[in-house]
């Protein structure tokens, strides 16, 4: 598939029966759709390929549509018995099993709050049900997922935004690096959740991560000069 051309919903992206390599794995994910041997577009946008080499149709819409493997960043809105109700920004909340926790057992599942921050994985997506999020890899392992820790600040950004920044070696988080430590977790929903050091350095960040979306490298490099001639304690 030819990336980077525009395609329209119902554009036939590949037709699975010509590939003349039937071992060749081609992953596809938010934007399209197989009927029979047919990869059909199923949004308008730029037809892209990530570092994982999963092919997207990349917009600019404003709502959050779950797929399959995505990470993404929620807010817990209600606690069960066995499972919680997760926003993640879609067009319905999601569940997240109270199991699918690093360690968690029957008798010891973890204590949600509501309001708590999540960084999780979606493990199924479909428009007939709800989407179900992870908070552990294959092996059960928490690797970063999980309730992120206090003291943070969730800044609500574009879809396509977060994308970019997903992107290996991206320039601006490169960059605040250098100025300001921090730990950050972003979701491909439209979330980051950021923290630094101190409260002050943290809103710093916040500020920095809200206007460099459609910044120049020469616009990063000048804020972030800014930023580091700032006194922050």
């Amino acid at each position: 598939m030819e990336t980077g051309k525009i395609v329209m919903p119902g554009d036939v992206l590949l037709d699975i029966s010509s590939i003349p390599d039937k071992s060749e794995n081609i992953i596809f994910g938010p934007g399209m759709k197989r009927e029979d041997n047919k990869i059909i577009a199923i949004k308008c946008g730029i037809l892209k390929k990530n570092s994982s080499k999963v092919y997207y149709i990349d917009n600019h819409q404003n709502r959050y549509v779950p797929c399959r493997g995505e990470n993404v960043i929620g807010i817990v809105l209600k606690k069960g018995t066995d499972e919680a109700l997760v926003d993640i920004g879609s067009s319905e909340p999601a569940i997240v099993d109270l199991l699918s926790f690093e360690g968690a057992t029957k008798r010891n599942k973890p204590a949600l709050k509501t309001g708590d921050v999540l960084y999780a994985k979606v493990l199924t997506a479909s428009k007939d049900a709800e989407p179900e999020l992870v908070c552990v890899n294959s092996y059960g392992k928490s690797v970063g997922y999980g309730v992120v820790p206090p003291d943070g600040y969730v800044l609500n950004v574009s879809l396509d935004y977060c994308r970019r920044l997903l992107l290996p070696n991206s320039p601006i988080l490169k960059r605040l690096g250098i100025t300001v430590p921090y730990e950050i977790a972003i979701g491909v929903n439209g979330r980051i959740w950021v923290k630094s050091t101190t409260i002050e350095k943290t809103l710093v960040l916040v500020q920095a991560l809200s206007v460099l979306e459609y910044a120049t490298s020469t616009e990063i490099e000048l804020m972030c000069d800014h930023i580091s001639t700032i006194h922050v304690s």
